[in-house]
């Protein structure tokens, strides 16, 4: 029988849009032991959310459902044990985010030739143009002025970055004139993108980005000598403008995600504690998402008991959970491990597949000056959760790969589970019933 699904939208400054939503969903936890909190990432369409969420919630279904058969193989059995007396409902969060696109991260599908220079340019003013919207919330059209009128004086700029120093420097203070400040943070090279001036900036995004394979043996060489991996293999001034804009869209989604998450998303889970204290939460986030549904695990009280988290394919800094990286920097999101805000298991599936944190992040560490040729994998400084897992993290192992239903895990509370996860395809390729049980075997471990 399908398990209870109750939407809950929130706006882009992270208020609940509709509380009579969130009221509907208290008034109907008498009897759920179990609540799955999920968020969706860089989707600009609600049906996408939601033919997620339906895939997703379908192999959740087809999996509980086998606590009704009295004959299954050994693995299954123990599963579905664990499960038992678990009554499970969902929430569906929905918020205003963006898509990051492959042709937009990766125009002409990453070739050199005359045509990828044409898409280059148009794929920088189609983020520009994407950079005026601020919809209130997911689907909406709304735009903001302010920004609006900024990447309109950007994109007047953009025939003339080749040839001046000056229009750099006004294309770059454009960009930083539409962002907040306070939302910068050493894990993600965000705190770099406002210290360094145009001209390093320009200078840093220049050269390709290329995102490592990931695979054994030999590789083959890319145009400037690294190995071949996911590319953005073009050069110059506007590849330069096009990253530098894909960096502030990235910015703005990292920061609204982390608002949602940290606001409206916690004062939802705070009133649900209120209401039922003993209710399992099980929180689980794609992409931006991760990012969300981490953000609210950092604002539950200390010492939080009957929490799990599952980030899948996330798009965040690799290093957010670390005790101590880099200089002895501490991940953005450190609190969750250090103060118990998270009791149970975090599972993490990661894959060299996911073509858009295999690019998006590398992208970072060029922003950041880090020119070798292949970059994003588990030793750049500004990786990817969803490529690489979580790094210089003491309570993270690399035990599991994700497989079908069956597969044994013994996720223990209070750890980090690095899950390899290379049947994954591609960054939404998330809703396979192999995520579905590994989501709900971190469940069963709470």
């Amino acid at each position: 029988m399908p398990i209870s699904r109750f939407d809950v939208e929130f706006t882009k400054d992270g208020a609940i849009f509709q509380p009579s939503q969130v009221d509907t969903l208290l008034g109907s936890l008498a009897d759920i032991t179990d609540l799955l909190v999920i968020s969706h990432g860089w989707n600009n369409d609600k049906a996408e959310a939601l033919k997620l969420y339906d895939d997703f919630f379908g192999n959740v279904d087809k999996l509980l459902d086998l606590r009704n058969q009295s004959s299954l193989p050994a693995p299954l059995k123990a599963f579905v044990d664990r499960l038992r007396g678990h009554n499970f409902a969902a929430v569906q969060t929905f918020w205003p985010s963006k898509r990051f696109t492959d042709a937009e991260l990766i125009p002409g599908g990453g070739a050199v030739s005359m045509d990828a220079e044409i898409e280059n340019e148009k794929a920088l003013i189609q983020v520009l143009d994407r950079l005026k919207e601020n919809p209130q919330q997911l689907g909406g059209s709304e735009r903001d002025p302010k920004s609006e009128a900024a990447m309109e004086k950007a994109k007047t700029l953009v025939p003339t970055l080749g040839v001046s120093a000056t229009a750099r420097k006004e294309f770059v203070d454009l960009l930083r004139s539409i962002l907040d400040p306070s939302m910068q943070e050493k894990d993600d090279a965000s705190a770099g993108f406002f210290a360094a001036d145009a001209e390093t900036l320009f200078a840093n995004a220049q050269d390709p980005v290329v995102a490592p394979s990931g695979g054994g043996g030999a590789s083959s060489v890319s145009l400037d000598g690294g190995a071949v991996g996911l590319g953005d293999l073009l050069k110059g001034f506007v590849a330069a403008a096009r990253r530098i804009a894909n960096f502030t869209t990235y910015y703005q989604m990292k920061a609204r995600a982390g608002t949602v998450g940290n606001a409206g998303a916690a004062e939802m889970l705070r009133r649900v504690r209120q209401a039922r204290n003993d209710i399992r939460i099980h929180l689980a986030g794609h992409s931006f998402g991760g990012r969300l549904v981490t953000a609210a695990a950092n604002a539950l009280p200390d010492n939080t008991g009957n929490v799990s988290m599952s980030l899948l394919q996330a798009a965040f800094s690799h290093n957010g959970l670390s005790g101590a990286f880099g200089s002895g920097d501490r991940g953005f999101f450190r609190d969750v491990l250090d103060k118990k805000r998270i009791s149970g298991p975090i599972i993490i599936t990661h894959t060299k597949n996911d073509r858009a944190v295999g690019i998006a992040y590398p992208l970072a560490s060029r922003i950041a000056g880090q020119n070798a040729a292949a970059l994003g994998d588990q030793n750049d400084p500004y990786g990817g959760m969803g490529r690489n897992g979580a790094q210089h993290t003491v309570e993270a192992d690399n035990t599991f790969i994700l497989g079908l239903p069956g597969t044994s895990y013994a996720f223990k509370p209070g750890k980090v589970h690095n899950i390899l996860s290379d049947i994954i395809t591609d960054h939404g390729d998330v809703a396979r019933i192999e995520v579905a049980y590994a989501v709900l075997s971190a469940a069963g471990s709470v």
